[in-house]
Parts: C-alpha cells; sequence; structure tokens
C-alpha cells in the first residue's frame, strides 16, 4: 500500500511540474519535455512556433491559437502576456 501510495505520489507531481509539446524537427516529431514555471494540471502544450518559421500576426490569430501561445509563455517560459501587440508574439517565439 506504501508503494502505492508514493508511486501515486510521483505521478501526481510529474502531472503538475512537467509538460511536454511536440516539434518538427528533420521531418521527424520529437517531444519536447520542459519543466513548467508555474504548477498547473495541463501537460499537453502547444508550441505554435516550434513546426514552421512563420511569424504569426497577432491580429491573425484565432481565439485558440491566442490561447495556445498564452498558455506556453505562461508555463513554459513564465512570461504573463495578453497578446495584445505584435512583439509579444515575438518574445515567446525567441525564447
Amino acid at each position: 500500500m506504501k508503494k502505492l501510495l508514493i508511486a501515486g505520489a510521483l505521478v501526481l507531481l510529474a502531472v503538475l511540474y512537467i509538460g511536454y509539446y511536440e516539434a518538427l524537427e528533420e521531418g521527424d516529431i520529437e517531444t519536447i519535455l520542459f519543466i513548467k514555471k508555474h504548477l498547473n494540471f495541463q501537460v499537453k502544450f502547444y508550441n505554435i512556433h516550434a513546426n514552421d518559421g512563420e511569424i504569426r500576426q497577432v491580429e491573425r490569430l484565432t481565439a485558440e491559437e491566442r490561447k495556445w501561445i498564452i498558455d506556453y509563455c505562461r508555463y513554459r517560459l513564465g512570461i504573463e502576456t495578453d497578446l495584445k501587440a505584435q512583439d509579444e508574439v515575438e518574445v515567446c517565439r525567441k525564447k
């Protein structure tokens, strides 16, 4: 019982502290693991800039893409942003 409790605690800590996103590297999809800057239960993130070199224009982002970038910036990079200006997209892209 003690081992099961310890295993459960380790899984919970991993979910709270570790996140990942998938990136296209040399034709293969690679999973990039990272330690979150803020704790939450979301594990899979989407780095909108990882799969292409295209610079996203803030006025052309959908609500879903905007949320992806805001979540990625906050939990991966520790940057709080509302994504109102193009330079905020660039800050999240360059890290």
